[in-house]
């Protein structure tokens, strides 16, 4: 399959959906950001307006002599990521400098100092990919840890659904969506896809076999296993994060309930029993607690299930009668995302278990659903769909007071919703 873009002067022909490198969406980010890109000495990338209320919240750096060839896949992270900004080097208070070694090697060197003086060699190391956009982004989240103390999220990849073809497929891209390949070709109903916790496979639901079945896909052979084709609707499967244990939601006993597999060959063992219709498990980081949705009082709301007992217990959300689509905060065990419909559409909220209370995350005239965590608990990637239904990825930045969500795509990738998330142990 061969695909033209163009976007913002830059035209790129000859690309095959087996490996899309969308260098476009690199050169939409000076406009994400603010002002255009541009080098100095050669060499240096610096930065123009950002909002003034953001920047001072934001740790400014520069990319000292950093190839402009590495730099601007470095500029869509930092741009992304919220807690950093690019300056000019006489502003700001680190340089860091990613040089390639071959072999996929690149090296990161990160000088400090105040912006009146030199700057001294902070942190120095060495991190390999699969390719060199991945050892860049390796690179990233080092830059991430030794600047701001905290995990860094670039390195992880999502799965996705994507309707470039004209059918929704699975779809496999890094954290910023520069490159993405297709792993389904059904050209029928594909949906829920999730990461099992290697990271090597996919569960996903398909009547790619005339029914709904719950089916896994290896990344590496391309091989498909089915996980679950009882009678009735096999809906969605996610395993825990800490074991081989899987939860489904099948609606073999009459209605969609909770059932649990101790292994994805495993027989299921029915967990819920009740007249309701279940939807939407959700693991904690732990792999001890279970949230679903459930209509037990008529509408969606959010509960934790009893592992041992089946018994729901409702989450306090009060923003809205309709809650669905809960993530759980891979780092904080006291928050969860979810979808509620408020105001006539969709939007992100966030609950807290320990105020047993809830926030926007997302607002505006789209619409903002289907929640998912990075590994370092402050970023969440969400689906936002427009009033024509358009949809596409988001990433938001939940910890920066005044952070937008940052699109991850354009049109070249077509409809995307639908994100799951996973980062290498």
């Amino acid at each position: 399959m061969q695909m033209n873009v163009e976007s913002n002067g830059w035209k790129l022909s000859g690309l095959r959906s087996a490996q899309v490198v969308f260098l476009a969406s690199l050169a939409a980010v000076a406009f994400v950001i603010g002002s255009p890109l541009y080098g100095q000495g050669g060499n240096t990338i610096i930065l123009g307006t950002i909002e003034a209320e953001l920047k001072k919240k934001q740790v400014p750096l520069d990319l000292g002599k950093t190839p402009k060839s590495l730099a601007l896949l470095i500029a869509k992270a930092v741009s992304v990521h919220g807690g950093l900004r690019l300056a000019h080097p006489n502003q700001s208070r680190y340089s860091v400098y990613f040089s390639p070694l071959g072999g996929n090697q690149v090296k990161v060197e990160i000088s400090k100092g105040a912006s009146d003086i030199p700057k001294k060699l902070y942190k120095s190391f060495v991190v390999q990919g699969s390719s060199i956009d991945g050892a860049v982004l390796k690179g990233c989240d080092g830059m991430v840890q030794a600047i701001l103390g905290i995990p860094g999220f670039f390195s992880g990849k999502i799965c996705y659904l994507s309707k470039l073809s004209g059918n929704k497929e699975i779809f496999v891209s890094n954290s910023l969506m520069t490159s993405a390949q297709p792993h389904t070709s059904f050209k029928k109903i594909t949906f829920n896809p999730s990461w099992d916790n290697a990271g090597k496979g996919i569960f996903f639901t398909s009547n790619r076999k005339v029914f709904n079945n719950i089916e896994h896909l290896d990344i590496a052979s391309r091989r498909i296993s089915s996980i679950a084709n009882y009678r009735g609707s096999n809906l969605r499967a996610v395993q825990n994060p800490r074991n081989s244990e899987v939860a489904m939601i099948l609606s073999t006993s009459g209605n969609p309930e909770v059932w649990l597999a101790a292994t994805p060959k495993s027989k299921p063992k029915r967990i819920t029993k009740n007249k309701s219709n279940e939807s939407g498990p959700c693991w904690s980081s732990d792999g001890r607690r279970l949230i679903v949705t459930s209509d037990s009082r008529g509408k969606p709301q959010l509960y934790e299930v009893s592992l041992s007992a089946g018994r729901l217990t409702r989450i306090p959300t009060n923003v809205s009668s309709h809650c669905t689509e809960a993530s759980w905060n891979p780092s904080d065990p006291t928050k969860i995302a979810f979808t509620a419909a408020v105001g006539g559409g969709f939007q992100v909220y966030e609950y807290s278990f320990s105020s047993r209370t809830s926030r926007a995350l997302t607002g505006g005239r789209n619409h903002g659903m289907q929640p998912c965590w990075a590994n370092d608990g402050r970023h969440l990637f969400f689906t936002e769909r427009s009033s024509s239904g358009g949809t596409r990825l988001m990433v938001l930045d939940t910890e920066l007071q005044g952070s937008k969500p940052v699109a991850l795509h354009g049109a070249s990738f077509g409809n995307c919703s639908q994100a799951s998330f996973h980062y290498p142990r």
